[in-house]
């Protein structure tokens, strides 16, 4: 025998659930879990609430793999023959313990958690970590980075051109334009 409240209560559960599904996968940035763990760090740490990050994580990430493009056209073996950048996001040499330290000061993580000096060898998700890493932990940025997670390309620009690239040429500047 059909019970009305029983199946009221069974679909209600089922639209939930739907819903839950929807907004998880909206708040899902597409970064592996150490990058997506330290973005939700972050945005803890602006006091972002967690109802308002919904597309936020999305722009975020879209800001990071544009970024890849423009600096290694998303090759990990990307290497020019004119610095010692390299990888993902070409961090030189010495921005490499830079972006440590900046991980290690926004995280109060005292290791270097087995993480190898060179970007080549990195995973993904430690690529994007580190290039977050770099971002979020520099003086001024936390404006720039809630920008872009409301998806302002403008915010994009600057915050490329100020705290990862540092000296973009023209070639850079048409590259930031086709991306951005």
């Amino acid at each position: 025998m059909a019970d009305p409240y029983r199946d009221s209560l069974v679909g209600e559960l089922e639209t939930n659930r739907s819903v839950m599904e929807d907004v998880a996968s909206e708040q899902t940035p597409g970064f592996g879990s150490g990058a997506s763990g330290y973005l939700k760090s972050q945005l803890d740490r602006m006091g972002i609430p967690e109802d308002e990050r919904a597309g936020i994580g999305q722009n975020i990430y879209d800001f990071a793999r544009k970024s890849r493009f423009i600096e290694s056209s998303d090759n990990p073996m990307a290497e020019p023959s004119t610095s010692t950048a390299k990888g993902y996001y070409q961090f030189t040499d010495p921005s490499v313990s830079t972006a440590f330290n900046r991980y290690r000061n926004t995280t109060g993580d005292s290791e270097w958690g087995g993480l190898n000096l060179n970007p080549q060898e990195w995973s993904e998700d430690e690529s994007d970590m580190m290039f977050l890493a770099n971002m979020f932990g520099q003086s001024g940025s936390d404006d720039y980075m809630k920008a872009i997670g409301g998806g302002d390309r403008d915010a994009m620009k600057g915050a490329y051109s100020l705290y990862h690239h540092t000296d973009p040429d023209e070639a850079t500047y048409k590259r930031m334009e086709e991306y951005f």
